[in-house]
């Protein structure tokens, strides 16, 4: 059975993602790997894209790409399937990429000369909430960027605290750093392009299996990041305990609870923005 063919309100489980290349990995790093759930939230007749629910996302995929993916209702078809294409991983024809920054002209100097200005910016998936950080740390103060060629831009603002200027800027939400759509490219050429001086990685705390992909990418770049885990609120509504002191320790990134629609948590992120900084 194909993922195109599962009617609206329907479940299923992921059995195996065909295809090739960059599409094969785009599609694994949004989520739609083997034994995964998968709901139809929208699959109407002759319709395009079609809108599906995965690791409590949701997705929109063009019908082309739904029908490259086998699915099946039942568990145990996974359990049983015979993979040897090592459905779950990303192809090693895809183009390996090395993260870290490629080596440029030192900007120590830039910094000394700004030293009470700094440049913050925010990465994360759709809909982890990096524009309620952003909104409510920004207010009206804002600009819209963009690049040539691409269809996709960003925001600016800014905020004083601490004795700092805040140069925040909005990326577009991106599941990865593949540089396989219009977002991705995007986040990719302002991350190494601007070299912005803190990234804060904005994680939705509600779907952090997913989130953590792009943030271990991240954490690939070598530069200094502190991790948002918004929407912090919802992970206490839920009574599910998570330690997150645990997972810093382990990424040895900062992590900082966050509410961006409330502000809880934003003067704690900022300031362990500036000590990042600081001791860069």
């Amino acid at each position: 059975m194909r993922l195109s063919e599962l009617q609206t309100g329907d479940k299923a489980f992921i059995v195996k993602v065909n295809g090739s290349g960059a599409f094969r990995k785009r599609i694994l790093e949004m989520g739609f790997v083997r034994g995964q759930e998968v709901r139809s939230i929208l699959n109407a007749p002759l319709k395009d894209p079609i809108k599906y629910g995965i690791m409590e996302y949701e997705v929109s995929l063009r019908r082309s790409e739904a029908v490259l993916i086998e699915i099946s209702k039942l568990k145990e078809d996974v359990v049983y399937a015979v993979d040897n294409d090592k459905t779950d991983e990303p192809e090693n024809e895809v183009e390996e990429t090395d993260f870290r920054d490629p080596p440029l002209s030192d900007k120590s100097d830039l910094k000394k000369e700004n030293n009470n200005v700094i440049r913050v910016a925010l990465v994360g998936n759709p809909n982890a909430g990096k524009t309620s950080i952003f909104n409510l740390a920004s207010g009206a103060h804002e600009h819209v960027g963009n690049y040539s060629g691409v269809t996709v831009d960003s925001k600016e603002g800014t905020l004083r605290h601490n004795g700092y200027k805040f140069i925040l800027t909005d990326l577009p939400g991106t599941y990865s750093l593949s540089a396989y759509s219009p977002e991705e490219l995007y986040v990719r050429s302002y991350i190494f392009e601007e070299k912005p001086d803190v990234i804060v990685n904005v994680v939705s705390a509600s779907a952090l299996e997913r989130n953590l992909y792009l943030t271990t990418e991240l954490i690939e770049l070598e530069k200094p990041m502190v991790v948002a885990l918004n929407m912090y609120d919802e992970l206490e509504k839920s009574g599910r305990l998570f330690k997150h002191q645990t997972l810093s320790e382990m990424l040895n990134v900062p992590i900082i609870p966050t509410v961006g629609k409330k502000g809880l948590g934003i003067p704690e992120l900022l300031e362990n923005v500036i000590s990042i900084y600081e001791s860069g």
